[in-house]
């Protein structure tokens, strides 16, 4: 079991490492950004984010998913290039004239999320930068397919590095606001997608499988719908927002989001793992063991991941941010919340996927989006952003629990309930303990939340919560820590 995991983890080390993107750009410039941007100018790229989410899901088809199930029905190498290269004819045949038909329409779309036609320009640049992500993401699912997570990792990380620094020069040495931001993206997606593609796809013949075609489509087309209503789901809010507030509303919002999408990067690392695992170890015969402790570990570490952004988010944007923003922290613990009920709902919820159930996805997601309109219509007139970021969590929370009941009902999983359970319960108590205490000073704030968020491992322990054979691995790899050290102390006093 461990040996699976092992690799697991790796692939999701990796992927993380490069899967970032353009949230990895977002964060990292916030000091930059929040002072070279109105709240205002903030809250308009937020809406072009949202737009271009909607747009990426239709023109992507749910290609990056569906992709690997038929992938993977292949044993031949030549049967599984036939499947890549039918996936490309796919989306270059949709997402070329979505992308066209929306830059047609730019001008009522920006109409329509900003309330001004004086941002159309900025409409057209993110149009044009989704409509090169779509290609891109296939290349991006070859190296996935072949598990070549390093290679991965290293385009991806290329393109964030490319991005930063066309997001300084235009941002910064250019003063283009915000338009100077998308245009960063439009063309850190163009040069990826120049060289990444002749790169990934040489020696690819272009075949054309109407057997695969099929069953990518049977695939995704049933994950479209379901993308749709997330993309409600998760950024609908934004839109509430600046219905009932402004624009400047939306972008202090969009800031806090972006802090707790610092849970998002593990999460999505995680996703982009997952697929591969999850299908080729479905006929081990401890897989439903093997699953049970992925989520007992997904638990663990997106939990403590969320109880350390939840607890140090008012000083993360007080260092981070410009006063302007400063009020964006008290979003921050619902939004990380609901990535982490969403990081749960795909490490738990097996049987659909497992048994292209697909079709009940869409079913849970209609509940749980009239869930959330009721909740945005009712919370965010009178609580702003704060009701915007209530309704996330309680939305994640509620689709969490239906997908679980339903992936259970066709693959029942031994859950590890009792070690979950306490799980919440240490992470639960150390929140509680850290948002009631009046710190005062910032640093008494770090050192005080800093020490609590270490003592819950630590709480866990004294509770019996690890297992036989994890106190085992944990002895080993403290072992070798003090090994390690032990040798370069010895090789620095041989320096000497």
């Amino acid at each position: 079991m461990y040996g699976k995991l092992k690799t697991l983890i790796r692939h999701t080390v990796v992927y993380g490492l490069g899967a970032s993107g353009t949230r990895a750009i977002g964060f990292f410039l916030i000091p930059v950004y929040t002072r070279y941007l109105t709240p205002a100018d903030y809250g308009v790229l937020a809406l072009v984010a949202v737009l271009d989410q909607a747009l990426f899901i239709i023109m992507n088809m749910g290609q990056s998913t569906a992709l690997f199930r038929t992938y993977f029905n292949h044993d031949s190498a030549e049967d599984r290039q036939t499947v890549l290269t039918t996936s490309l004819w796919l989306i270059a045949l949709t997402a070329l004239p979505v992308g066209l038909l929306a830059l047609a329409f730019s001008e009522p779309l920006a109409l329509l999320l900003t309330g001004s036609g004086g941002y159309t320009a900025w409409v057209m640049i993110g149009i044009g930068a989704v409509m090169f992500k779509t290609l891109g993401r296939l290349p991006f699912a070859v190296l996935r397919a072949k598990e070549q997570s390093q290679r991965y990792a290293w385009f991806s990380s290329a393109r964030t590095g490319v991005g930063m620094a066309l997001a300084i020069i235009f941002v910064v040495g250019l003063h283009l606001g915000g338009r100077g931001v998308l245009l960063s993206q439009l063309f850190a997606e163009l040069a990826l997608c120049a060289i990444l593609c002749p790169l990934t796809l040489k020696g690819l013949k272009l075949k054309f499988s109407r057997r695969d075609a099929g069953d990518l489509l049977g695939y995704g087309v049933y994950l479209l719908p379901s993308g749709l209503l997330m993309f409600v789901l998760h950024l609908g809010d934004r839109y509430f927002l600046k219905h009932y507030g402004s624009l400047a509303a939306v972008g202090l919002y969009a800031l806090g989001y972006r802090f707790a999408e610092i849970l998002s990067f593990v999460m999505a690392a995680f996703q982009l793992a997952w697929p591969q695992f999850l299908f080729s170890n479905r006929k081990s015969p401890d897989a439903p063991a093997l699953y049970a402790r992925v989520f007992t570990y997904v638990v663990a570490v997106t939990g403590f991941l969320w109880l350390g952004l939840a607890l140090f988010a008012e000083d993360i944007v007080h260092v981070m941010a410009a006063p302007a923003f400063q009020e964006a922290y008290r979003v921050v613990p619902w939004i990380a919340g609901a990535f982490f009920f969403d990081a749960l709902a795909v490490a738990g919820n097996i049987g659909m996927p497992m048994h292209r159930k697909v079709k009940y996805r869409p079913l849970i997601l209609t509940l749980v989006v009239a869930v959330n309109l009721g909740l945005n219509f009712t919370l965010v007139p009178r609580w702003g952003a704060s009701g915007a970021a209530i309704t996330v969590c309680v939305s994640s929370g509620v689709k969490l629990f239906l997908e679980l009941i339903v992936g259970y009902r066709f693959y029942p999983v031994p859950y590890e309930y009792a070690r979950v359970f306490r799980l919440a319960a240490v992470g639960a108590a150390a929140y509680w303990i850290g948002s009631s205490i009046a710190w005062g000073s910032l640093g008494m704030s770090v050192g005080g939340k800093l020490f609590l968020l270490l003592c819950a491992p630590l709480v866990l322990y004294a509770t019996s919560f690890f297992v036989a054979d994890e106190l085992h691995r944990l002895r080993l790899s403290l072992s070798n820590v003090r090994r390690w050290s032990t040798a370069l102390r010895a090789a620095g006093g041989d320096g000497r």
